[in-house]
C-alpha cells in the first residue's frame, strides 16, 4: 500500500528576496511548473510545483524578503 504525502504548502528553501510570483490564487499548477522566482546570493532560483495542485493562497509579495522555511504558498 503506497502512502502519498499530501502537499499543502511551499516554503522557502533558503533566505532570499521574492523576485517574481508567477501564479495567482485559485490557479491550477502542474508538477514542475514554476511558481515563483526567489533571489538568493545573487542567483535567481525558480521554485517549482512539487505536484499537480491548486494555489489556495499566496503568503508573500513581490520584493519581500523571506527567511528559510517561511511559508510562501498554500495549496488546496
Amino acid at each position: 500500500v503506497g502512502v502519498s504525502k499530501v502537499i499543502t504548502k511551499l516554503t522557502a528553501p533558503m533566505p532570499g528576496l521574492i523576485r517574481t510570483i508567477v501564479v495567482a490564487e485559485g490557479q491550477e499548477v502542474k508538477k514542475g511548473d514554476v511558481i515563483l522566482i526567489l533571489e538568493a546570493m545573487k542567483m535567481e532560483n525558480a521554485l517549482k510545483s512539487p505536484a499537480d495542485l491548486v494555489v489556495k493562497s499566496i503568503k508573500v509579495q513581490q520584493g519581500q524578503a523571506v527567511e528559510k522555511n517561511q511559508l510562501l504558498i498554500e495549496f488546496e
